[in-house]
């Protein structure tokens, strides 16, 4: 896959993922994601950005102030 930022390659791999829900932070370690060695950007699969918004909104339907979750 091609870097969408430096046209670069970007490999399969792993990043981390933060999300403000308002209420509090989720944290996202170990997440499915391409990622360019040279710039560094990186994009999740559809399978990771699925796993994310379902743990994200779990955090916000509970409230929690501060959640960190590893995949890998």
């Amino acid at each position: 896959m091609k870097c969408g930022i430096c046209g670069n390659n970007a490999q399969l791999g792993t990043t981390t993922v933060s999300v403000d829900t308002g209420a509090g932070v989720v944290v996202v370690r170990g997440v499915q994601a391409y990622v360019c060695g040279h710039c560094g950007e990186d994009w999740l699969t559809d399978a990771a950005a699925t796993q994310v918004e379902k743990i994200v909104r779990r955090a916000r339907k509970e409230g929690t102030q501060v959640e960190v979750v590893a995949l890998a």
